[in-house]
């Protein structure tokens, strides 16, 4: 049979079992703004009754409650909406980082709002033309060695400006040895946010062992660590593995273990190298068994694009690709204006109306330094004929102009213009393919997220109605408290 004071006992453990879940709830309220907060919730069991019942043991009334008690702080949490964010969150961050590079590429070429490469390519043609009816006139062909000189300032502009992104993302550096090595940029930048992040995941991890190791529920340090994760799900492909019930977690980045859990003396844990035979960024990450190298190049063959780092890294290709179109236009033009020779060779040090190479610093592109000191060296004679290139496609075959055959500049069957503007229009095309991509990336994300929010985020109003609900929980605890305490008072001191 219950005692006495069982009564007591029972109010008691109803006050505190209240007071826990008014404190639960404060906490809630507390971090309704807290980033990567989860709604946490005192969950109530009722204690063992008086008495168990067993074989043999006969029982008046039977078994008799004896109050509730807190069994465990639980946080709300879906892991399952968690892999499904920080997959959006990926993809996100991969569009968005392309987004923002080619508003970068889209700013160096002004087409159509003003006048471009191509623009002034035709006016430079235009006045091959315009020299071909006025042949001997000196002022024509200081025009023509003007267009033909800002052009030449245009596309190493250009060059130049898509190099600067080009080595905003990648930085390399010659070690001394003749092998090039990432010496900075934003794709190394974000390798060591990544092991930034990874050393906090891992203390995290250790904290949240011993807490679980104690008996207890790391609610906080849980949420803290599944907000870096999300972090980290912004710059990798990121899959997560809870192994048991401990608080350890397996990370997979590009597919591959990695050992998070190494002591600071081994980190990085995930370094980038540059393969130059390639082309290629190798990212390599320390795992248990050693460890494994990804060809950032070739990741999106059998995956989806995702992160931040292989966004730029795949950006950072197309903008090699543009670099090249814009040399090989050059090339094509200096041999194509060349080969007609439109000058007085005897009156030149060098047969060049073009010299020097697009993106050689110590032989810059440009027109021959002594026509444009002396234009009326050009051959107004021959201005019909380099002006007839500007509307022959060239694929690398000959072409008879004048009646001489040429062998054309490999231009992929364009001309000049149309090569240029499928340089344009490429870019164009990805671009528009990336903002597309990322607002849709963006909707989706956002739509998760809501969902998550939904299941796991703070609700005021609700958190307010269980307080309201707790603090009568309270009040009611206390009258019992004070009604057994009435009772007791009558039993021992008034009956006789």
């Amino acid at each position: 049979m219950p005692g006495s004071f069982s009564g007591i006992e029972l109010a008691r453990r109803a006050l505190q079992t209240h007071q826990i879940s008014l404190e639960t709830t404060g906490h809630n309220l507390a971090n309704a703004g807290t980033a990567g907060y989860s709604r946490q919730q005192a969950v109530h069991s009722a204690t063992d009754p008086y008495t168990n019942p067993v074989p043999f043991n006969k029982l008046t009334v039977g078994q008799l409650g004896t109050g509730v008690e807190v069994r465990m702080i639980r946080r709300i949490r879906n892991e399952y909406l968690d892999t499904q964010v920080r997959t959006s969150t990926s993809a996100y961050g991969y569009w968005a980082t392309q987004e923002q590079l080619y508003a970068r590429i889209e700013s160096i070429f002004t087409e159509p709002t003003s006048d471009g490469i191509g623009d002034v390519m035709t006016n430079f043609f235009e006045a091959w033309h315009d020299l071909n009816n006025s042949p001997q006139d000196p002022g024509v062909k200081a025009a023509v060695a003007e267009l033909g000189d800002e052009l030449a300032n245009l596309m190493r502009e250009s060059h130049s400006q898509l190099g600067n992104i080009s080595e905003s993302i990648v930085k390399l550096k010659d070690d001394g040895s003749g092998n090039l090595q990432v010496d900075g940029g934003q794709l190394k930048d974000q390798v060591d946010v990544v092991n930034d992040i990874l050393k906090q995941v891992r203390d995290l991890t250790q904290g949240i062992k011993k807490v679980y190791a104690y008996g207890n529920q790391p609610n906080d340090l849980l949420d803290k660590r599944d907000l870096l994760l999300d972090q980290l799900a912004e710059y990798v492909p990121l899959n997560v593995i809870n192994k048991n019930d401990s608080g350890e977690i397996e990370l997979q980045i590009f597919g591959q273990e990695v050992d998070f859990k190494k002591k600071d003396a081994d980190y990085p844990v995930a370094t980038i190298q540059y393969d130059e035979t390639n082309d290629d960024i190798l990212l390599t990450m320390n795992s248990i068994t050693g460890s494994s190298t990804v060809s950032l190049d070739n990741y999106t063959d059998n995956a989806p694009p995702a992160g931040s780092i292989l966004s730029l890294e795949m950006t950072r290709n197309k903008v090699e690709e543009y670099r090249a179109n814009l040399v090989d236009l050059s090339e094509a033009l200096k041999k194509m204006v060349n080969d007609q020779a439109p000058f007085d060779a005897d009156s030149l040090s060098t047969d060049e109306f073009f010299s020097g190479t697009l993106g050689d610093a110590n032989d810059v592109f440009r027109v021959n330094p002594e026509i444009m000191t002396d234009p009326t060296v050009i051959d107004g004679e021959k201005a019909l004929n380099v002006a007839r290139w500007f509307t022959i496609s060239m694929d690398g075959g000959n072409v008879s102009v004048g009646g001489v055959d040429f062998a054309t500049y490999d231009l992929d069957g364009a001309t000049f213009s149309e090569y240029y503007n499928a340089i344009l229009t490429n870019i164009g095309a990805n671009s528009s393919t990336a903002m597309n991509m990322t607002d849709n990336q963006y909707a989706i994300n956002e739509q998760i997220l809501s969902v998550r929010d939904s299941a796991q985020g703070v609700n005021v109003d609700e958190e307010l109605s269980m307080l309201l609900q707790f603090q009568y929980g309270y009040q009611a605890s206390a009258r019992v408290m004070t009604t057994l305490d009435e009772l007791l008072d009558h039993l021992i001191n008034r009956t006789a």
